[in-house]
């Protein structure tokens, strides 16, 4: 006995139901990328010096935050390392922030930097895309200029998700997301900041990108995936 229409259609949406489960089952991550680049501990991983660059002991934890925002990045993430630099030839001081969490879900994604400072009264007086050669390489990074008061900060940064470095809309970190997923990974994220408060404007991304060259010059080269991915082209 043939099947009436509105059976039909009863039937059909529950077959594609069963379809739409069955495929989300099948493509649901189920290994993680942290795993994947071996479980890296970024505290151990950054030498305290290389090159011309060298930790600043003296200078403390001039990076900022207040407790309630420190609460909320802790939730975040699940690796923090905040240090001062000094580039030894001219004296001048560099603050590093890589922010890192093992799996990156809609509900519990990293931040990019402009949300962040502008929550902790910084205006943003200009942000744009680069991509300054990094040991030979192209590498996409923003440029940032924020104030407070009298305190004028330059910041350079990049975000790698899973095996992408990012430019671009926010949207790309969800597209970043979805393409790690679909090849079996849960994602993980990693927001790597450096930054200067100066007026000097015209030095200071170049002494930037010279930190993040040596820098990835002297960590172990079989840790360097942690910070740029095989596939991004760089280094």
């Amino acid at each position: 006995m043939a099947l009436s229409l509105p059976n039909r259609h009863h039937w059909l949406a529950l077959i594609l139901m069963a379809t739409c489960l069955l495929g989300a089952t099948w493509v649901k991550p189920k290994a993680t990328w942290f795993e994947h680049i071996g479980r890296p501990s970024y505290d151990k991983i950054v030498p305290v010096a290389f090159g011309d660059w060298s930790v600043d002991p003296t200078a403390g934890n001039v990076g900022i935050i207040d407790p309630q925002v420190q609460d909320k990045v802790a939730s975040i993430y699940t690796q923090i390392v905040t240090r001062v630099y000094e580039h030894r030839p001219t004296g001048r001081r560099f603050m590093l922030s890589i922010a890192y969490g093992d799996r990156q879900t809609f509900g519990n994604q990293l931040h990019r930097p402009e949300s962040c400072y502008s929550s902790q009264g910084f205006s943003i007086q200009s942000i744009a895309e680069a991509q300054p050669s990094i040991a030979g390489n192209p590498l996409n990074v923003s440029r940032m200029h924020v104030n407070v008061g009298n305190r004028q900060e330059f910041v350079t940064y990049f975000i790698r998700i899973g095996d992408r470095v990012l430019s671009g809309p926010p949207t790309a970190l969800n597209k970043a997301r979805l393409h790690m997923g679909l090849n079996g990974y849960i994602a993980d994220g990693l927001l790597f900041r450096i930054s200067e408060i100066t007026r000097n404007a015209g030095s200071t991304y170049d002494l930037q990108d010279n930190f993040i060259s040596q820098m990835l010059t002297a960590v172990d080269q079989g840790a360097v995936e942690a910070f740029i991915p095989k596939s991004s082209g760089a280094l």
